[in-house]
C-alpha cells in the first residue's frame, strides 16, 4: 500500500512543471518588492512630487531640532508593521475590503476573538495612512478657493478649514492608541467608527468645496451652512470623546 502511493506521488510529481512554478513564485516575488501587493501604496509620483516640492521651499530646521516627517502614520504603520497581513490572507481580500465601507464591515467585531480580527488590522491602518494623504489634498483645495479678503467667501474658507482641522484629530486619537493592548475586536469597532466619522466630514467639506460659487453673495444661505459646519464640529467634537473613552475603557478591561 505505502509502495502504491509513493508510486502515485512520484507520478504527481513527475507531471509537475516546476520551472513554470519556480517562474512564477520569482514574479510574484518581484511583484511584492515592487509594492504590487503592498496593501498601503507608496506615495504616487504626484503626491511624492508635490512633497518635494513643499520640502523644498522651506527654511532647513534650527541645529538640534528634527525636521517634521510629512506623513507620520505611514512611518509609523510600516515601523510598527500595521500593514502586514496575516498568514494565509490572499491580496484579494484587502482589495475587496477597499470597496467597502468601514461602518458596515467593522459595526458588529466587538466580540470576535484576535484570531478572527488581527487580519482586519492592515485594513484599518490603511484607511488612516490615506486620509493623512487625503487631508493635503483638501488643504490644497481649499486654498484655491475663489475669496477676497473680508468677503462672505473668505467667512466660509475659514470655518471649512476648522472643520477639517477638527476632523483630522481622529487621526491624533488613532495615533494615541494604535500601541495600546486591547482586545481586537473592539479595536476593529472604534477604529472603524473613527475611519466613519472622519470620512463623513472629509466628504462634506470636498461636496462644499465642490459646489463653492453656488452661494456666492447669498448672505442667508451662508449664515445657514456656518451654522450646520458648526454642528458638524461639535459632532465631531461628542463622537471623538466617545471613542476615546471607549479606547480607554478598553484598555482598563471594562465594558462599554
Amino acid at each position: 500500500m505505502a509502495e502504491t502511493m509513493e508510486n502515485v506521488i512520484s507520478e504527481q510529481l513527475s507531471n509537475l512543471d516546476l520551472d513554470g512554478i519556480l517562474k512564477r513564485a520569482e514574479a510574484i516575488d518581484n511583484d511584492i518588492k515592487a509594492g504590487k501587493y503592498a496593501i498601503i501604496p507608496p506615495l504616487s509620483d504626484e503626491e511624492q512630487k508635490l512633497l518635494d516640492a513643499e520640502i523644498a521651499k522651506r527654511a532647513p530646521s534650527p541645529e538640534g531640532v528634527p525636521e517634521a516627517h510629512d506623513f507620520p502614520l505611514h512611518e509609523m504603520v510600516i515601523e510598527l508593521g500595521l500593514d502586514q497581513p496575516v498568514e494565509g490572507a490572499e491580496p484579494e481580500f484587502y482589495e475587496d475590503l477597499k470597496k467597502k465601507n468601514a461602518a458596515t464591515v467593522y459595526k458588529n467585531m466587538k466580540e470576535i476573538p484576535d484570531s478572527i480580527a488581527r487580519k482586519y488590522i492592515p485594513d484599518l491602518a490603511r484607511r488612516f495612512v490615506e486620509f493623512e494623504r487625503r487631508i493635503k489634498r483638501i488643504e490644497r483645495t481649499l486654498w484655491a478657493l475663489p475669496r477676497e479678503e473680508r468677503s462672505l467667501e473668505e467667512d466660509r474658507f475659514e470655518i471649512l478649514t476648522e472643520l477639517l482641522d477638527k476632523a483630522a484629530q481622529g487621526l491624533e486619537i488613532w495615533e494615541e492608541h494604535c500601541q495600546r493592548k486591547i482586545p481586537l475586536g473592539h479595536r476593529c469597532v472604534l477604529e472603524g467608527e473613527l475611519i466613519h466619522l472622519i470620512d463623513s466630514k472629509f466628504d462634506l467639506i470636498d461636496k462644499i468645496c465642490g459646489e463653492f460659487d453656488k452661494l456666492k453673495g447669498q448672505k442667508s444661505d451662508v449664515d445657514d451652512e456656518r451654522d450646520m459646519l458648526r454642528y458638524e464640529i461639535r459632532h465631531c467634537d461628542m463622537i471623538f470623546t466617545e471613542i476615546h473613552e471607549k479606547f480607554l475603557k478598553s484598555y482598563l478591561e471594562m465594558d462599554w
